[in-house]
């Protein structure tokens, strides 16, 4: 297991290989080069590409986790569409959502290490908002946005998502 600084240094090698040269240029051996260690140590810790590049992005996520009002769960959901949107994150998460569908492992790895956790932060804000099925309500809040970057669309406006939002939580609102 690599040391929380070693660790920190190899993840943000990952990041910063890919925003030069995309996922092509995500490599162990690149990858060890960026960070200065040696390929041994990220084997120790990380036993693909793919484990290595679910830490990056579940380490540097830029989605906020919302606290519990509308607000923010409308800021939340808009940070992560424009996160979708950005790259090189798009492509890396691209090249996992490519990935998830030939290999149980990774896919595995990608529900527990990134959609779970977002999924769950999402889930905790629609429940404090009174909302009934909180993981239901989410998974209907995330499809959109989750079918918009897959399929390569433009992301939903400000206009678009708060009517979305707005929709879900009419159809969630206990009787």
């Amino acid at each position: 297991m690599a040391r929380p600084a070693t660790a920190a240094r190899v993840l943000s090698a990952v990041l910063r290989l890919a925003e030069r040269g995309g996922p092509n240029a995500l490599t162990m051996e690149g990858v060890a080069a960026e960070a200065g260690v040696g390929k041994q140590t990220l084997y120790r810790t990380w036993p693909s590409i793919h484990a290595l590049l679910f830490d990056a992005l579940a380490t540097e996520s830029a989605v906020p986790e919302p606290a519990g009002s509308y607000p923010e769960l409308f800021e939340a959901l808009k940070a992560t569409s424009a996160e979708l949107a950005s790259e090189p994150r798009a492509s890396l998460l691209r090249m996992l959502a490519a990935a998830v569908q030939s290999d149980e492992v990774i896919a595995r790895q990608f529900h527990t290490a990134l959609l779970q956790r977002q999924q769950q932060q999402f889930a905790r804000v629609v429940a404090a908002d009174g909302l009934d099925k909180p993981e239901r309500a989410t998974e209907l809040l995330l499809a959109p946005l989750l079918y918009r970057w897959f399929l390569r669309l433009p992301p939903l406006t400000d206009g678009e998502l708060a009517d979305h939002v707005e929709s879900v939580r009419r159809l969630h609102r206990p009787d």
